[in-house]
């Protein structure tokens, strides 16, 4: 998905913007504005008029699974209390999706069964380093047992192979094509385990591997990273659509950064509830899940569903928001630069470091990941490196430094 126009005007890229909302088909409506929201921060409270409560406005068929699921969806890693997401089930979202890797939650979710497992549509994923060119199917078949006891159910409706996609210095591409793969997701599916299977990506490499498995397996559901930034996934998507296979986006606020977007929104709406419309005006999507900390966040994210059309003074707050953003942005997806450092350094996944320790308050985590990458990969290189990658990023981000940053920040 690489863009071969680099060094955009401020000026260009909202006007590629914008023509990326009139190519959704996104009509005009009467405003009176929107309110700047600050990424992880509480909404200050409905506008005026606007219902206490809301609700979910929109089911979407998921793919070929026979559900409708909510537009907007839970997502939140880490999350310690079910009523949380409790609260979100009674504004009307149905899917929750969650992860091994996620800490507890998979435990957590599964205090709320065997009462209330009928109303959810639960998708889980598995740990990322399970999945080699040699991991054998009982190998898979336990890791799913395992979930299913922490879940406290008998059955998962989706299991995920986690982050597929990924630099190839730190993965091995042909993970994905192990046979034992499909035959332990099938065999789970025959037993009624689980109810589908699929995969997550937010790496370089996702389109190419969404591809492949689309093409090659009978895989059931993709979860790309995907965000008001990206460009180039339509393809992916038309064709996962066309199979029946689900799409449900993720990291699609990881580009609200916390940042000031008071000089292109107002005071009825967030610049984030504008940007979820973006998404929810996609076709091809069928539900977008966000990470939920608070009631605050559900009730501001929730009054987003339905994909209303988006008012002139949306679409100014999404091309200030893409202008603030368009050279501090890795996008996911894009592999423009991996082929041009010299020493195999790991950028799309660093830059994600970065952005985890940033804007999503996760510092430790991010620690945690960048402490795990193989010796002589980390953005140490970079100090005294003359930087080729900075000529490849299609966005023009100024790469080396943004790494030199990361290394300093997530080294201790």
């Amino acid at each position: 998905m690489s863009d071969k126009t680099s060094g955009l005007s401020r000026r260009s890229f909202i006007g590629r913007s914008l023509a990326s909302i009139a190519g959704l088909g996104l009509g005009l409506a009467a405003s009176k504005g929107l309110r700047a929201q600050t990424a992880g921060a509480p909404a200050a409270g409905p506008a005026p008029g606007a219902a206490a409560k809301p609700a979910i406005k929109e089911y979407r068929p998921l793919g070929r699974t026979g559900w409708k699921v909510s537009d907007v969806s839970f997502g939140n890693a880490g999350m310690q209390d079910p009523s949380l997401l409790e609260y979100a089930m009674e504004r009307g979202i149905n899917y929750v999706d969650t992860a091994r890797q996620y800490y507890d939650m998979e435990v957590v979710v599964g205090k709320i069964f065997p009462a209330k497992r009928d109303k959810l549509f639960i998708t889980t994923k598995l740990m990322p380093e399970l999945f080699t060119a040699s991991t054998t199917a009982d190998e898979i078949t336990a890791a799913i047992d395992e979930s299913l006891g922490r879940l406290n159910t008998d059955y998962i409706d989706c299991v995920l192979i986690h982050s597929v996609g990924e630099d190839p210095k730190l993965s091995d591409p042909k993970k994905i094509e192990n046979p034992n793969v499909v035959e332990a997701f099938e065999k789970a599916k025959r037993a009624g385990k689980i109810r589908g299977w699929g995969a997550s990506s937010h790496g370089p490499r996702m389109v190419e591997d969404f591809d492949w498995l689309i093409d090659n397996t009978p895989i059931d559901m993709i979860m790309p990273g995907m965000n008001f930034m990206t460009k180039g996934l339509e393809p992916l998507l038309a064709r996962a659509r066309k199979k029946g296979v689900a799409v449900v986006a993720m990291k699609s606020l990881s580009a609200a950064r916390k940042i000031d977007y008071s000089p292109f929104a107002r005071d009825d709406g967030t610049v984030r509830q504008a940007v979820i419309k973006w998404m929810l005006a996609h076709g091809d999507l069928d539900t977008v899940c966000l990470t939920m900390r608070t009631i605050e966040q559900i009730d501001e994210y929730v009054a987003a569903s339905g994909a209303p059309e988006l008012t002139p003074e949306e679409r100014k707050a999404l091309g200030g928001y893409g202008m603030l953003l368009d050279r501090d942005y890795c996008r996911p997806g894009c592999s423009s630069c991996l082929a041009a450092c010299p020493h195999a350094v790991p950028i799309a996944e660093i830059l994600r470091y970065r952005l985890y320790f940033h804007s999503y308050g996760e510092e430790k985590r991010a620690i945690s990941l960048y402490r795990r990458l193989p010796a002589g990969r980390s953005a140490a290189r970079c100090v005294s490196c003359d930087a080729p990658c900075d000529g490849n990023c299609p966005h023009g981000l100024a790469i080396r430094s943004k790494l030199v940053e990361a290394h300093r920040e997530l080294t201790v």
